[in-house]
């Protein structure tokens, strides 16, 4: 009878060793689900929130081409296009074309959001990109939190106008069928680079383009390239 009990009670202090283990175990893999279900439910949030900045700088950088071919149409074409033919810019997109000749320059000019921005300030009075605050949605993102500009969002862009050459203009339009016009028809390379990026608050980017490095680990960028016939341009 002692024998027999001792054995029924090592019998039990086995079993609650096999519950005590069972019990960790089915503690451990709940744990690990949550945790895997919470990164999951982190890296779900993050992803979207990288599509919509993608979505944006693909939106920001046609904006920019569309923006620039306005300016170009708006009776500015001659300027522009003589500041391209001078090449006194160095654009990505032909820096390493070689000229026809010596001391020739390379045709180039850039246009920044700063120039673009200020000149739609100037005939309409309104910002060509809303900033976000506190108290109102941007046109980037909502409203800040109370940390304020750590969630800032910043967009910028930059237009190359490259490639300018004189096309065989429509019969019977201003440009055609004469000899010796005044007018003519000009095709220009327009390449627009945007980015968007966390506000660089401190203003410490060297360029417009590019902001410290803090900044710029965490930007999108996207490139649209078009082809805009100028009708008309004096020569």
């Amino acid at each position: 009878m002692v024998n027999a009990g001792l054995k029924t009670r090592r019998q039990r202090r086995s079993e609650r060793g096999a519950s005590v283990f069972i019990v960790l175990l089915v503690i451990t893999l709940l744990t690990a689900i949550g945790i895997f279900s919470a990164r999951s439910a982190s890296m779900v949030d993050q992803a979207a929130g990288f599509d919509r900045q993608l979505v944006q700088t693909q939106f920001l950088t046609e904006f920019a081409g569309r923006a620039v071919s306005a300016e170009l149409g708006d009776g500015a074409a001659k300027s522009y296009l003589d500041k391209v033919q001078l090449g006194s810019d160095v654009c990505e997109t032909n820096k390493n074309v070689l000229p026809l000749a010596a001391g020739t320059p390379i045709p180039c000019y850039k246009l920044y959001i700063s120039e673009i921005a200020d000149r739609v300030n100037a005939k309409s009075g309104t910002a060509l990109i809303e900033n976000q605050t506190v108290a109102t949605s941007g046109s980037l993102g909502p409203k800040l939190g109370v940390a304020g500009l750590p969630s800032a969002a910043q967009g910028v862009f930059v237009v190359e106008m490259t490639e300018p050459f004189e096309t065989v203009p429509n019969p019977g339009s201003e440009a055609g069928g004469q000899q010796n016009n005044a007018f003519r028809d000009v095709q220009v390379t327009l390449t627009a680079f945007g980015q968007i990026r966390p506000l660089d608050a401190g203003g410490l980017g060297t360029d417009p383009w590019c902001a410290v490095n803090a900044s710029s680990t965490a930007a999108s960028v996207a490139a649209l390239r078009a082809h805009v016939t100028l009708k008309n341009v004096h020569r």
